[in-house]
């Protein structure tokens, strides 16, 4: 029932009983009609508009200010024609309304509209409420439609210099299964699977146990970066977080696109590495938040001073203070080179060399490329 809609049935009511009080037979039929006019109207609305839509998401997965587009296809199943109208469908947090034009009884038409890209995140896009009402807009009605969808913004990432993945070799040796495969070094023999290389196959083996066996060669080399995420809301604004997700990104991508093996760890909890594929790792960014009374940079630098992989380190936070920092003592004698990124910092691509660790203090991710660029290049 829409505010009209009360209005005029608390004013017939009272007009009812006040004309039953004086002994008006004119006030109660003129109440009574209001009253009955509210009634009507549910009667109206009561029967539901029959339609079913399908919906596609293309593509589901973008950059963040790239284009998406969702297809609303519309069909009446009824046995009535509808009116032209405005429906109304979700999208994330916003509320977006979409023209339904009148369709015959078994007719359909699809509805072509651009999504927003503009922030990164996961949207969940519909359902679709159709709304009806009266036509003195006493009662309205809303149907929701099944036609959920999903749209990932990923981070827009900068290209950066990829971070050292270093060449010293571990000359104490790893488990043959942590070490990466496609080394060199001999570590044993397994059963073929398709795609294995044909010069690799142990022929001898191979006729000894009836089936064919290939060399398990591994990389005794352990290079790699470590990327440390602080998503604490106490160091972060909505822009700088924005901008650490997109820093992490960012050198994260430039490890990929190499092929250099990588670690991210956060502060909530997330942990990602090279044996992700591409688009989960971006969708580990895309649905990242902010946290509070979470794990603190200790807690992970920790973490990763235990790793057994790396070479260099990049910690991402915000305005974050000496006394936050303090705790990554251990990753000074862990890494071969540490990097801490501050976001939001009223100095614009300043890095500066500490004992140990490289500082750079940048208020966007803009700022960051260009100083780490310059930096690798100098």
């Amino acid at each position: 029932m829409t505010p009209t809609g009360r209005a005029v049935l608390v004013v017939g009511v009272v007009v009812f009983i006040a004309g039953l009080a004086t002994g008006y037979p004119a006030l109660s039929a003129l109440g009574a009609t209001f009253v009955a006019a509210v009634g009507l109207a549910f009667a109206l609305v009561r029967r539901p508009i029959r339609i079913s839509t399908t919906r596609v998401v293309d593509p589901d997965r973008v950059i963040a200010g790239e284009g998406a587009w969702s297809r609303l296809t519309i069909t009446n199943t009824g046995r009535r024609s509808t009116s032209a109208g405005t429906v109304r469908e979700r999208v994330g947090d916003e509320t977006l309304t979409v023209d339904l034009p009148a369709l015959e009884a078994g007719g359909s038409t699809t509805v072509v509209r651009e999504l927003p890209t503009d922030h990164r995140g996961v949207f969940a896009i519909g359902p679709l409420t159709v709304r009806r009402g009266d036509p003195i807009g006493l009662v309205r009605r809303g149907d929701d439609q099944s036609d959920l969808g999903q749209l990932i913004v990923h981070p827009r990432i900068h290209l950066v210099s990829p971070f050292p993945a270093g060449t010293a070799r571990d000359l104490d040796g790893i488990p043959s299964g942590e070490a990466a495969e496609g080394g060199i070094t001999f570590s044993g023999l397994r059963e073929y699977v398709p795609g294995d290389d044909l010069r690799l196959i142990h022929w001898r083996s191979s006729a000894r146990v009836g089936e064919l066996m290939v060399r398990h060669n591994i990389d005794v080399y352990r290079p790699g970066t470590t990327v440390l995420l602080d998503t604490n809301d106490v160091v972060h604004d909505d822009e700088s977080f924005e901008d650490a997700v997109r820093v992490a990104a960012s050198i994260i991508s430039a490890a990929m696109l190499r092929n250099f093996p990588f670690t991210l760890r956060t502060t909530c909890g997330r942990i990602i590495d090279e044996r992700s594929q591409r688009v989960a790792v971006l969708d580990t960014f895309a649905e990242l938040t902010p946290t509070h009374d979470g794990r603190t940079i200790g807690d992970i630098a920790s973490a990763a001073a235990r790793s057994p992989t790396g070479f260099s380190c990049a910690l991402v936070t915000g305005r974050a203070g000496v006394e936050v920092l303090r705790p990554l003592g251990p990753l000074r004698s862990r890494f071969k080179q540490l990097t801490i990124v501050r976001l939001g910092s009223a100095e614009a691509e300043q890095v500066h060399r500490l004992v140990g660790a490289e500082l750079i203090n940048a208020r966007t991710s803009a700022d960051f490329a260009r100083a780490w660029n310059r930096h690798t290049r100098s």
